[in-house]
Parts: structure tokens; sequence; C-alpha cells
């Protein structure tokens, strides 16, 4: 079935835009990056930083490796779609791309609670909250799932 959405939700070549907690949820799913681009601006303490958030740097590179997917939606989600077609592709498979970072994101904070066994933190409990309702909501959100989908002239025919 073919949802209708209302007109400012479109984009001027007749793709919807993906909602405003879509870009939240990319930001927080690629916390990782935006820290090491903030500790990287700061050059003097830069390195302290990163100790204060990511004491074991194999948490920070796993971090970083479970942001890229995010980044990567991120910096698709501004361009024309159809201008590319490789874009069109990569986009398209987005929303599968989105479960599966937050699947790992989700399983990568469950493995930094195993190692601080299970101990009882507002920043875990934080993370793990948000990334509980970010699951929800892009499994529940039709309108999200429907920007994913790009329709080509040969498909309307």
């Amino acid at each position: 079935m073919i949802r209708i959405f209302p007109l400012h939700h479109y984009t001027q070549s007749g793709n919807l835009k993906p909602p405003i907690y879509f870009y939240i949820s990319l930001i927080f799913l690629a916390r990782t990056w935006v820290l090491f681009i903030i500790s990287a601006a700061s050059r003097s303490s830069g390195s302290s930083l990163l100790g204060l958030f990511y004491p074991d740097r194999h948490n920070f590179y796993l971090g970083l490796i479970s942001g890229s997917i995010a980044l990567i939606l991120f910096i698709l989600a501004g361009r024309n779609h159809d201008k590319y077609q490789w874009v069109s592709k990569l986009w398209q498979i987005g929303y599968y791309l989105l479960i599966i970072n937050i699947a790992f994101d989700f399983l990568l904070q469950l493995h930094v609670l195993q190692l601080q066994h299970f101990q009882y933190s507002l920043s875990a409990s934080i993370q793990l909250v948000s990334i509980i309702w970010i699951a929800l909501y892009t499994l529940k959100s039709e309108h999200l799932k429907m920007c994913f989908v790009r329709k080509t002239l040969k498909e309307e025919k």
C-alpha cells in the first residue's frame, strides 16, 4: 500500500525526506566519530578526552567501525539519489544497513557491560535505553521505511 505524506516531507526531486529522528539516531550511532572529531579539533587535550570516554582502545576502534555505517548513511541522506545509480542502490539497502548497525551497536554495548561485570553505570543505562528506543523507532516508523524506497520511471509503468 502506498502511503501519501504531506508535501513538505518530499524533496524537490519527489523523494521522501528522512525524518528528523533519523538524523538524531545517526548522530547517536556515530557518537564515537563525533568524539573523534572533537578530540582531533582540540589537539592539546584530544588524547585525554578519548581516554576519558574510551579507556580501552579496543572499544574505541569497535565504536569507529560501528559508527561507519551511520556516517555513510548520514552522508547519503543529503544526496540526490537519482543522480548516480550506485548511490541509489546503496540508499535502497540503507534501511537494512541501519538495522545491522543498531544490532551491532547494541551488541557492542552489551560487550562493554560484560567487561565491566554488568555494574550499573548511568552512561551505560542511557546508551542502552537510547539504542532500544532507536531500534523500536526504526522498526515501527513507516515514514523512515518509505524514505529508503526509490521508484524509477520503469517501475511506475
